[in-house]
C-alpha cells in the first residue's frame, strides 16, 4: 500500500521513522510506474534517509563502545561488537 510521499529528510527523524520512510520509497520505487523527475527525487531522498539511519548506527555504536569503555574501567568487561556482528556482510563504507 503505497504512503503519502513525503518532501525532503528531516534530519530530527528518529532511525524508526527514518527506515519507514526508506521502506516506502523503495516499495514505491518498486510497485509503480514513476515517471523519471518523480524516480530521481524519490532516489535523492532515500539516499539522504539511508544516511541519516547510517549515522544514528554509528552513534548507537560509539555510545555502546562508550558505555564497554567505561564498565572495563570497572569490574565487569565487555566484547567490543564487530561491524560484521550487527550488520552481516554489508560495508558500512559510502
Amino acid at each position: 500500500m503505497p504512503q503519502k510521499k513525503t518532501k525532503g529528510t528531516d534530519e530530527n527523524l528518529q532511525f524508526e521513522e527514518a527506515i519507514e520512510k526508506l521502506e516506502s520509497i523503495i516499495e514505491r520505487m518498486e510497485s509503480e510506474r514513476i515517471p523519471l523527475e518523480e524516480l530521481l527525487k524519490d532516489y535523492e531522498e532515500g539516499t539522504k534517509l539511508l544516511k541519516l539511519c547510517r549515522n544514528r548506527i554509528e552513534g548507537a555504536r560509539q555510545k555502546v563502545d562508550k558505555i564497554n569503555k567505561e564498565l572495563t574501567n570497572g569490574s565487569v568487561i565487555l566484547e567490543s561488537l564487530d561491524e560484521g556482528d550487527i550488520s552481516g556482510d554489508e560495508e558500512a563504507d559510502d
